[in-house]
């Protein structure tokens, strides 16, 4: 076995399509040509074959996660490090839905899938920033309607410090559990906190209100 599958450097490409598989590894290939890449069509497959600390990066479908991984295994692959790259279908309210669910870092709507697209997904994924494609935030944006200009609500001037801090880090794409551990509170405080965050920023999910958030700088560094 090549000695690079003992360092944390290789990519997965998780799709039941093989024909959609052999294209987004061929642009995963030409964007990430130092690490390995893994091609499979379900995440048993990937468990199987591969262990965790080998992986940097899974590339996979929203709707195809139910059934293809146990129960829970996503998200211990995040809290062991693995980052998680998600293709959305932005024409399917459900497919936006499943995809709002996982705790993934970056979100690229299947319309926006090229090599470009996909090399600056990876790249800020890779670097710890949330990716959500053009195409897909203004889908987001467009579903959930936007903050009347002018209003105290503008730039989320409401949001408390706390809020702000559990905010930045749903942005690195942490889950409840995670958010917890980093700032030592209970994860039914983490709970509560996203609510108010999610019902002041007027968004049905993390990922919009994070995209909100991008929107109105509130994520500037």
């Amino acid at each position: 076995m090549s000695s690079l599958l003992h360092e944390r450097s290789g990519i997965a490409v998780v799709l039941e399509d093989v024909v959609q598989q052999y294209g987004v590894e061929a642009m995963v290939r030409a964007t990430a040509d130092h690490s390995p890449v893994f091609c499979f069509t379900t995440g048993d497959e990937v468990l199987t074959h591969l262990a965790p600390s080998t992986l940097e990066l899974i590339v996979l479908a929203a709707a195809e996660t139910d059934g293809s991984w146990p129960d829970g295994a996503l998200e211990e692959l995040g809290r062991l490090g693995v980052r998680l790259l998600v293709l959305v279908d932005g024409t399917d309210e459900k497919d936006i839905a499943h995809a709002s669910k996982l705790c993934g870092q970056g979100y690229l709507d299947r319309q926006d899938l090229d090599t470009a697209t996909l090399s600056t997904a990876i790249t800020d994924v890779l670097a710890g920033r949330l990716y959500v494609s053009a195409t897909l935030a203004r889908t987001l944006l467009g579903k959930a309607g936007r903050v009347r200009a002018g209003s105290p609500e503008a730039r989320g001037t409401h949001l408390t410090p706390r809020e702000l801090q559990v905010l930045q880090l749903l942005a690195k794409g942490l889950s409840n559990k995670q958010v917890a551990r980093r700032l030592t509170l209970s994860e039914h405080g983490v709970k509560r906190l996203v609510s108010n965050i999610l019902a002041k920023l007027n968004c049905p999910n993390r990922t919009l209100a994070v995209v909100r958030a991008m929107q109105e700088g509130l994520l500037a560094a």
